[in-house]
């Protein structure tokens, strides 16, 4: 029967627990239920969105797991991956009769455990943390589709998002292009300033003739952008 400790050490510092912090934790806890760890298997070049089986040193450990064996890790999170690789795993191990014990969760997961009477608090502390660890799984894969499509969008050269700045608009393909209607707004802005208007008197002025609001200090970032994409374009 052997017992192996799983320790993964995420690549995002968010997720990421030192290893001799992991180790420290599951040696106390498999001391405490009466179990000694026979091997370790440290990831180190997966995220949480990959499957344990589909990992370098997790597919080893599940390669490796007969009936009877136990696998020990700190965080649920770190072995579920999201809901359906979780129903997979949990579904397998318990045919295969290996035991998946999570600190996190105080307890094995995978079997049924015998347990001294004692009173109950019933299992919405246990569901809670479960659908937590999944949930920082889930947001995990999230992050990283949206980083991908936002990467993609960039490539293309499509707007990314935000406030659309005055003067432009998104058109149906997703490309910032101008809005004539306020390109003319700006045209006049222009004039007035190279008049020697006031930043304040510009911005008066357009409220009154177009009834368009902008601040002063909006009138000053608009003239400076429309330098900025001169000189961008010149490049």
């Amino acid at each position: 029967m052997g017992v192996y400790g799983y320790i993964f050490l995420a690549p995002e510092k968010e997720h990421l627990v030192s290893l001799e912090k992991q180790k420290d934790v599951l040696w106390d806890y498999v001391l405490s239920i009466g179990l000694k760890i026979d091997d370790f298997f440290i990831e180190t070049e997966s995220s949480l969105k990959r499957p344990l089986r589909q990992r370098t040193e997790g597919g080893k450990m599940y390669q490796k797991c007969r009936p009877g064996d136990s696998v020990v890790v700190m965080k649920v999170e770190w072995v579920l991956g999201s809901a359906g690789e979780a129903s997979a795993l949990l579904r397998i191990f318990r045919k295969n009769g290996v035991a998946l014990y999570c600190v996190d969760l105080e307890g094995n997961i995978s079997l049924d455990e015998k347990r001294k009477l004692i009173v109950s608090n019933g299992c919405a502390e246990l569901v809670q943390k479960l659908l937590a660890g999944l949930a920082v799984c889930e947001i995990s894969k999230h992050g990283a589709a949206i980083r991908a499509a936002k990467k993609t969008r960039k490539e293309e050269g499509k707007y990314l998002g935000g406030p659309v700045p005055f003067g432009w608009e998104v058109n149906a393909d997703g490309f910032l292009v101008e809005n004539r209607e306020q390109q003319k707004i700006i045209s006049v802005i222009e004039v007035m300033r190279q008049d020697r208007w006031s930043f304040r008197d510009i911005s008066r002025k357009i409220k009154e003739e177009f009834d368009i609001l902008i601040s002063h200090e909006g009138v000053r970032r608009l003239l400076n952008n429309k330098k900025k994409r001169a000189g961008d374009r010149r490049k």
